[in-house]
């Protein structure tokens, strides 16, 4: 059986929980915890690995993380998940800072990512795991590490021709000069409004071609996935565009949705879908992790997936 991965996540990893709360806190706003969620919360890179593997992909996830009590539990996650962590290196010293997720009765969610803790992967580890991975179709990662290793990672990455694909997650605040080295851009309405904006061009609300042309040509990047929660999806494949609607169910929380939708994306594309077809996928993938609790708790195996997708019917 081969088990050479066929996507690489080389980005953020780490588990934690969430926290339930009535509404989300306004500006100078006090308000009372409920209860942890019941869930269980990764990192970006976490959560797309593990529904990337949940629905089909072989994958390894290449990572350089802080020791603590999480560590182990993420460990346990990537084992269940038959995650290949070769490549996820425990560095010097201890997580000393946690973020915080909060989770609102409508499933909205409010994210603040621990200070001090942004995951530096030196560019001699991600040369050795991606040389040693040249065979992998995609390699993800995205802004939720530091930027020098987004970087490299994507420069190093297209040397090898391995296709990337990216969500620009915290928006980066500069227009970065190496976009050209992305295959595939997968970005929210907010995201993608605010790279607009940082090149100087005008954004056109609800106008996702227009929008996506004007991206592509500001940053040289190649296809183009736009996510818009219960709305649906637009994608620019090649000159080929295309939308889908979302569908309609009741969320309770929406966490880790977005890293779902480009894990599950993802291991269609590397299962052979075209985009289109891998989005469509992911579109219905969603619809179910939004209805569950936590990140990684939320994310179904195909074969539940499509039980799912089969009473739908």
């Amino acid at each position: 059986m081969d088990r050479n991965p066929q996507v690489i996540v080389a980005y953020s990893h780490n588990v934690s929980q969430a926290i339930r709360v009535h509404k989300l806190p306004r500006p100078g706003e006090t308000i009372r915890a409920l209860q942890a969620s019941a869930g269980m919360d990764g990192a970006k890179g976490t959560n797309t690995a593990v529904a990337c593997s949940r629905v089909g992909a072989r994958v390894a996830m290449v990572a350089h993380v802080k020791g603590g009590d999480w560590y182990y539990k993420g460990q346990q996650v990537l084992k269940e998940a038959q995650i290949d962590d070769t490549y996820v290196i425990l560095g010097e010293g201890i997580k000393d800072t946690s973020g915080v997720v909060l989770i609102d009765d409508e499933g909205n969610n409010m994210i603040v990512l621990g200070a001090h803790n942004e995951q530096t992967i030196p560019d001699e580890e991600i040369d050795q795991a991606l040389t040693a991975m040249k065979d992998a179709q995609y390699c993800v990662t995205g802004y939720e590490i530091n930027e020098k290793s987004v970087r490299h990672i994507l420069r190093k990455a297209r040397e090898l021709g391995i296709k990337t694909v990216v969500n620009p997650s915290p928006i980066p605040d500069f227009v970065p000069d190496y976009w050209g080295d992305i295959s595939l851009l997968i970005l929210n309405e907010v995201e993608i409004a605010r790279m607009l904006e940082l090149a100087g061009v005008e954004f056109e609300e609800e106008n996702w071609e227009d929008s996506a042309r004007k991206l592509r040509k500001a940053y040289g990047v190649g296809d183009i996935v736009v996510t818009l929660g219960e709305k649906g999806f637009f994608c620019l494949e090649g000159e080929e565009t295309h939308f889908a609607p979302g569908i309609r169910v009741k969320a309770t929380d929406t966490t880790g949705a977005g890293d779902g939708y480009m894990g599950a994306m993802t291991a269609r594309l590397a299962m052979g879908d075209s985009l289109f077809e891998a989005c469509k996928y992911a579109n219905q993938y969603c619809s179910i992790t939004v209805q569950r609790d936590g990140t990684i708790s939320s994310y179904p195996t195909a074969e539940e997936a499509e039980e799912i997708f089969a009473q739908r019917v």
